[in-house]
């Protein structure tokens, strides 16, 4: 019984060999090179096969001697003590020891010569190849190792990266297709071995979006020609799976693929009628107010509403891909929804930096002149409910609005410091309405005085040139000037202030 199941999986074992190494990768072929070495020079020793978890064990002697551990399983991956990743010369080593035994080892190095398979991925382009690529490059993963440590999820799917570049087709225009097809599947397969809870995992996960959202970006700027087809038709096939996995990035890389890939009416027509007759899932009910946004159906708004607070994100990353290509009427309807559910959606964040990192990206995601010029009203109350860490830029709206005394409202409630107000725009509203900004600046030069140091001082003389400017801009300069007088009696016994008075010649030095 042990010996068949020995047997059968080292024949599951052989063929992923297969699979996973091309005698046309030089790297591969010195790996196999190296393992056949060190097998035929019998260094491999206190070999055993433990049936109950499908796992070979042996010993090699090499420069130091390390542990050896196989899984048959092809769910699992497999070990050494030695630092070489994610298959070393050891484990070929080991696998050519146990192979000894059912079959010829000799054989086995024939047969994987003649495959040939340097013609294989890059001369096929055919999806089964890419697919495969992929999937097999993802059973490649150490899953007992990363589930150990998560943060070293990242590390192997770059490693899995360079395989695929040395794999890619030499014509480039196929190479953004190629690269957003095996980032799909790959993604696909990763995200159904590992949990996302962890932030390792998710980060990983996040390196291949971030490949496929560069590829898909390359993709929209040219023509596709008739030989994408196939892979066009396999990737829209396989949206679906995207949300039966019911995570929140997986969900990003359905949306991402739906507004910028596949932009054809036909297919999101047919898209919607399939998500229609589909069982009905938050996630589905979601993705069908994608389409209703794409469509400009009346009732988008209605549908967005029926949703959970926790589409804030997603329509975040709708706004961000609308606002791309100019469409700002979209935007502004997105814009309305979302803020309906913003409250709610803070609330569920348990601490002050989780709000202000997802305000902050909020912020970056429609920073600019398209929405506050054309919606001035929708962009002020966005920023009013992500207030404090909107303050800036709410006060930067307000003034491009002509909402000048709500900004001097804003600025004494945020209790800005002089340098935060001059980025929120002080030097505007000194050009727009200097009697709005005077006050401010009489408030600022008494504080910068009274913290009595030589640098506030120097701060609080540029201020009352600013205020002379004001003042004599509004013609009132001998008012100033009696100010001007009364501050410097007031504190005469400060010697350095009058100083700096006389260095910034608001006032002459005494004869």
């Amino acid at each position: 019984m042990q010996t068949q199941l020995l047997a059968d999986g080292m024949e599951r074992l052989e063929q992923r060999m297969f699979r996973q190494f091309s005698p046309a990768d030089q790297a591969d072929e010195r790996l196999v090179q190296k393992g056949l070495f060190l097998y035929r020079q019998g260094t491999v020793y206190e070999m055993g096969f433990d049936a109950g978890n499908q796992m070979l064990k042996a010993k090699v002697r090499d420069v130091h001697g390390v542990s050896v551990r196989i899984s048959l399983n092809p769910d699992k991956g497999s070990s050494c003590s030695c630092p070489e990743e994610p298959w070393c010369r050891h484990r070929m080593a080991v696998f050519f020891k146990f192979y000894q035994q059912i079959a010829s080892v000799s054989q086995w190095i024939q047969t994987w010569r003649n495959q040939k398979q340097d013609a294989s991925v890059r001369a096929q382009k055919s999806p089964e190849a890419w697919r495969r690529l992929a999937e097999t490059t993802g059973a490649l993963m150490p899953f007992e190792k990363i589930q150990d440590d998560t943060f070293l999820m990242e590390h192997y799917i770059l490693a899995g990266y360079r395989k695929f570049q040395e794999q890619a087709p030499v014509e480039k225009e196929w190479t953004p297709l190629y690269m957003l097809y095996i980032s799909f599947y790959y993604y696909n397969y990763l995200a159904e071995k590992f949990d996302q809870e962890s932030a390792g995992i998710t980060r990983g996960l996040e390196t291949i979006m971030e490949a496929m959202q560069k590829a898909v970006y390359d993709l929209t700027v040219y023509a596709h020609p008739f030989s994408f087809d196939p892979f066009f038709k396999e990737l829209k096939a396989d949206t679906a799976r995207l949300l039966g996995r019911k995570d929140p990035l997986s969900f990003s890389i359905y949306g991402m693929m739906w507004f910028q890939l596949f932009t054809k009416r036909r297919d999101r027509e047919l898209e919607a009628e399939r998500l229609a007759e589909a069982d009905q899932s938050d996630e589905t009910q979601l993705a069908q107010t994608i389409f209703a946004l794409l469509r400009n159906d009346d009732d988008f708004e209605e549908q967005f509403a029926e949703s959970s607070e926790l589409a804030v994100p997603h329509a975040v990353q709708w706004l961000e891909w609308l606002l791309r290509e100019d469409e700002i009427d979209r935007s502004v309807r997105v814009l309305k929804a979302m803020q309906k559910k913003l409250d709610l959606y803070l609330a569920r964040m348990e601490n002050h930096s989780d709000r202000r990192s997802f305000s902050l990206w909020l912020i970056h995601k429609i920073e600019g002149e398209q929405l506050r010029l054309h919606v001035p009203d929708v962009t002020i109350k966005l920023y009013e409910k992500l207030l404090p860490y909107s303050a800036r830029h709410l006060g930067a709206v307000m003034l491009d609005a002509g909402k000048y005394k709500e900004w001097v409202e804003l600025v004494h409630w945020i209790d800005f410091t002089p340098e935060e107000l001059e980025a929120a725009g002080l030097k505007k509203l000194m050009e727009r309405k200097p009697e709005f900004a005077a006050p401010l600046l009489h408030q600022w030069v008494e504080s910068l005085i009274q913290k009595k140091q030589r640098e506030t001082y120097k701060k609080a003389v540029r201020y009352l040139k600013r205020l002379k400017k004001i003042y004599q801009g509004l013609n009132e300069e001998p008012r100033f000037e009696l100010y001007l007088e009364q501050l410097i009696d007031r504190y005469r016994r400060l010697r350095a202030f009058r100083e700096e008075c006389e260095r910034g010649k608001l006032i002459h030095g005494k004869d």
